[in-house]
């Protein structure tokens, strides 16, 4: 993973959600791409499976969130407590971190708020074990049957 360390003023990507309630910036290249499986990125989707990109706190600007909520999940499958941001207003799925990632100061996107979502690459692919079996991904990254 590649860490940025300064920041231009000149964002490299922006997001929103569905409705542009909640609008951000964000700076640099994502860390890390990944595509969940699990049950409550499932859920959270609504769909077959979640594609986030980390990015460090620092690096992701909120510039319009009055209708950003986070809803605190225990019980997921890892055992951790996710932190889910979504917009109140459309009900957009837009930030998640588990534990790990909000101690170590990093943000997950989901990757179908970035405008432009060319460097949402997969570098790993988790929660296998809970891939639809009519679903077959192609990518050069790592895969986990948990996390």
């Amino acid at each position: 993973m590649t860490e940025r360390t300064e920041r231009s003023d000149r964002p490299d990507n922006f997001g929103s959600c569905l409705c542009e309630a909640v609008k951000f910036k964000l700076y640099g290249k994502p860390l890390q791409c990944a595509v969940c499986h699990c049950d409550s990125c499932q859920q959270f989707s609504g769909s077959a499976f979640m594609v986030n990109c980390w990015y460090r706190k620092e690096n992701v600007q909120v510039v319009s969130g009055n209708s950003l909520a986070t809803f605190h999940e225990g019980g997921t499958s890892s055992g951790s407590t996710m932190r889910r941001s979504f917009c109140k207003a459309c009900g957009s799925s837009v930030f998640q971190q588990t534990g790990d990632l909000y101690e170590a100061g990093i943000v997950s996107v989901a990757s179908g708020t970035m405008l432009d979502r060319r460097e949402a690459i997969p570098s790993l692919e988790v929660w296998c074990r809970n891939r639809r079996p009519w679903l077959a991904l192609t990518h050069s990254g790592e895969t986990k049957e948990t996390q």
